[in-house]
């Protein structure tokens, strides 16, 4: 029985180690956007965007645009939008306004209003 306490503490901490690992799991730890587009493109264009902002390995705000697949894709294509543009403005501002539940991304069909240029 003496070997129960001694091990317990040590399962837990490795159960909190496995649970940080998978919520740092979703921030990128480098910046991904080496080009970025300086022209908004058209909203129905977009179906979702991602807002990453500045962060230690990372010091710029990234916006990631999913693009509608076509009919010979099953995914979107992923473009990064220069966060200076008006549209990158505007979809900074929707982001900050309605992203209640702290998510990174955010479909385009929250954000009405957002100008493409």
């Amino acid at each position: 029985m003496a070997f129960l306490p001694k091990v317990l503490p040590l399962l837990l901490l490795a159960v909190v180690c496995i649970q940080l690992s998978g919520v740092l799991a979703d921030v990128p730890d480098r910046c991904w956007c080496l080009e970025n587009l300086k022209k908004g493109l058209r909203k129905d264009t977009i179906e979702e965007f991602s807002i990453f902002p500045i962060r230690p390995n990372c010091n710029k705000v990234e916006i990631i645009l999913t693009l509608k697949h076509g009919n010979n894709s099953s995914k979107g294509i992923e473009r990064c939008l220069d966060p200076n543009t008006l549209q990158g403005k505007n979809l900074q501002s929707c982001w900050k306004s309605k992203n209640t539940n702290n998510t990174f991304t955010f479909k385009m069909s929250n954000c009405p209003m957002t100008q493409n240029s």
